[in-house]
């Protein structure tokens, strides 16, 4: 069977690194940043589009996502 990675759609929303929050200094105030050690408080590459994945080298599902995948009988483990 192949890793839940494998299996779900890669859509940044899904992330577990993805930090959502307003910044007022910001034209548009959400801010939508990474928080992996990489990329820490740099913004997300997403793209934030209905069923458009990322490509993203850095994407791992958040609790969410892997919630989903069980329900749909989709492999789980890393």
């Amino acid at each position: 069977m192949l890793p839940v990675m494998a299996q779900l759609p890669r859509l940044a929303v899904d992330c577990v690194w993805l930090r959502r929050t307003i910044d007022s200094s910001r034209l548009d105030p959400y801010a939508m940043l990474c928080s992996h050690i990489v990329r820490d408080g740099q913004d997300c590459v997403g793209p934030f589009l209905e069923d458009v994945e990322t490509e993203c080298g850095l994407w791992d599902p958040n609790e969410h996502a892997r919630a989903r995948a069980e329900r749909q009988g989709l492999h789980t483990s890393r």
